[in-house]
């Protein structure tokens, strides 16, 4: 709860600071990212699940606020889903995403580098079908489903944390984890979430 609190209020601080961003804001900072994205699909309709790898880059671009504040936007890919492991059957969804999230960040000189301290909301919208895989009784099964035959929403929306550290020339390395606040179901008897995090290595330039 304290997790939903924290990102709740992110997502406030960033969307007004979205607002209040001034005409005179610094000239800003163009960045990729790429790593690894654990996720997982949880609540109390999900049972038994378990993280799934998959991938994750995008695009950022920083907005100075002042010497030490940042607004950034982004852009990015991510491999969202979950797994099911037994004693005679495996599955695996793959849900891919184009995420949007905006974090606001405090990025205090540490070093010869910066510490990176972000946190603010995200909406993702899916792209692409669901892939499924299932290993029963000795067979493998794979399937390109639609959203609506797998009675899961396109739309996501939720909370992000980033911690990382970022080198004087540019050069970072970030810890990212994202809460789903949105119901994925189509079902409104259930209730899933996307949630993950991952690892990324950056570059701004």
């Amino acid at each position: 709860m304290q997790l939903k609190q924290l990102l709740f209020g992110g997502l406030l601080l960033a969307t007004f600071s979205v607002a209040a961003v001034p005409a005179n804001a610094q000239a800003g900072r163009f960045g990729i990212n790429a790593g690894v994205n654990f996720a997982n699909i949880n609540g109390k309709d999900a049972e038994g699940t378990k993280l799934k790898t998959g991938f994750q880059a995008g695009v950022t671009y920083d907005i100075g606020l002042s010497d030490e504040f940042v607004l950034q936007p982004g852009i990015s890919y991510v491999q969202n889903g979950s797994k099911v492991k037994g004693d005679e059957f495996d599955a695996r969804w793959d849900l891919n995403y184009i995420q949007v999230p905006v974090t606001f960040q405090y990025q205090p000189a540490v070093g010869t580098g910066n510490l990176l301290l972000g946190v603010g909301p995200y909406v993702g919208f899916g792209v692409g079908k669901i892939k499924t895989k299932a290993y029963v009784e000795g067979a493998n099964n794979k399937a390109s489903m639609d959203w609506k035959d797998m009675d899961f929403k396109k739309f996501d929306a939720g909370g992000k944390l980033l911690v990382g550290y970022q080198l004087g020339m540019g050069l970072s390395f970030n810890l990212n984890a994202n809460l789903g606040l949105a119901n994925l179901s189509d079902n409104k008897d259930e209730k899933l979430h996307n949630t993950s995090f991952g690892v990324t290595v950056g570059y701004k330039f």
